[in-house]
């Protein structure tokens, strides 16, 4: 996780170094050059100019987080207007000047802010202050269900509204053809999607990449649609195969399945391929991580999948596509068998266990 922290005073300064010293992860601390001109040691320091306002809108989008060291009443007028979408906002946490206080000011959930007070206040020994209705109750959060599960929320209005009612202790049905691990209250209740518009027509969650009708009674209800991107796409291509033609073998091997990119959590491929430069650029276009799998694991794995003797002939094993995707994951479910277009080889798994 990326922060940046700003300190508007010597303490909130000394606040910052010692945060940024601990945290494992990438940390920028910024300072006016105001205060700049009193400290003697500036080494790794950030200094801006002008207002505070100004630094925060030019990186608000650049960081996971921000940390402010300061009173809040500062961080709120600093902050208002330039805040966007609870999905894309990153997350913010204020700390005092006495480091008695971490407080999740935005984002807690879906953008991580409740996660790290806690974790900051341990670096620091303060106490962590989250406000969010469901975290003070213990109850489970819908879209923290979302965000652990990696699933787009749809349609994401009704979100509050589910969180609501699971605050309000009111009945919440959730329908999932996924094997899920969930600390459910006793308002919730747990069925198989095969339930689905057979059970009382109440608050309702769906867990589920499947191409549903949705029952009419459910949509006068409030009711949200978390689709997981649990989806693998296992490749195999010819040496100097282009961005394009991998592009293009992905998206159709998607289609013969109904699903699409949104769905797809990450690639995988061969230890043979990892340098693979088309491959390489289609995965940073779609933003998608690429998942190596070595030919010893294929060699050792009992699963069942594809093979080729000319393939294994080449390169020491029967196949690349289909074993690389079932090895990348929990429960792999095979979606999709080898499919060969121009070049391309694609096979597309689904982890069936969260």
């Amino acid at each position: 996780m990326k922060l940046a922290i700003m300190a508007v005073t010597k303490g909130g300064l000394a606040t910052a170094k010692e945060i940024a010293d601990s945290y494992s992860d990438e940390v920028d601390i910024f300072i006016s050059d105001k205060l700049g001109k009193q400290i003697d040691d500036l080494e790794g320091i950030n200094q801006y100019s002008g207002r505070l306002k100004g630094l925060v809108e030019d990186i608000f989008d650049q960081y996971d987080g921000l940390i402010f060291v300061m009173a809040l009443g500062i961080v709120v007028r600093v902050i208002a207007g330039i805040l966007d979408d609870k999905r894309s906002d990153p997350a913010v946490i204020t700390i005092d000047e006495t480091k008695e206080f971490v407080i999740s000011t935005l984002s807690g959930h879906l953008g991580g802010a409740n996660e790290l007070a806690v974790s900051i206040a341990n670096l620091i020994n303060a106490k962590p202050v989250v406000t969010t209705a469901t975290d003070c109750q213990n109850k489970l959060a819908i879209d923290m269900v979302a965000k652990k599960l990696n699933c787009e929320i749809e349609p994401f209005s009704n979100l509050t509204r589910i969180n609501a009612a699971i605050v309000n202790d009111k009945e919440v049905n959730i329908f999932t053809d996924y094997e899920l691990d969930l600390e459910l209250t006793d308002n919730m209740k747990l069925y198989p999607l095969t339930k689905l518009g057979e059970v009382s027509k109440v608050a309702t969650v769906i867990i589920s990449n499947q191409q549903l009708n949705l029952p009419a009674e459910i949509k006068k209800t409030s009711y949200l649609w978390l689709k997981p991107r649990n989806l693998v796409v296992g490749i195999g291509c010819r040496r100097g195969i282009s961005k394009d033609k991998i592009e293009k073998a992905v998206r159709t091997a998607l289609t013969k399945i109904d699903k699409n990119l949104r769905q797809v959590r990450f690639l995988a491929t061969i230890d043979l391929k990892a340098n693979e430069e088309g491959l390489l650029e289609y995965a940073k276009e779609n933003e998608f991580n690429l998942n190596i799998i070595s030919r010893e694991e294929i060699k050792a794995t009992d699963l069942e999948f594809t093979t080729s003797e000319f393939v294994k002939k080449i390169i020491g094993v029967g196949g690349v596509c289909e074993p690389v995707a079932l090895l990348s994951g929990k429960r792999m479910e095979l979606l999709l068998k080898k499919q060969k277009l121009q070049g391309v080889t694609v096979a597309i798994a689904e982890e069936r266990f969260m």
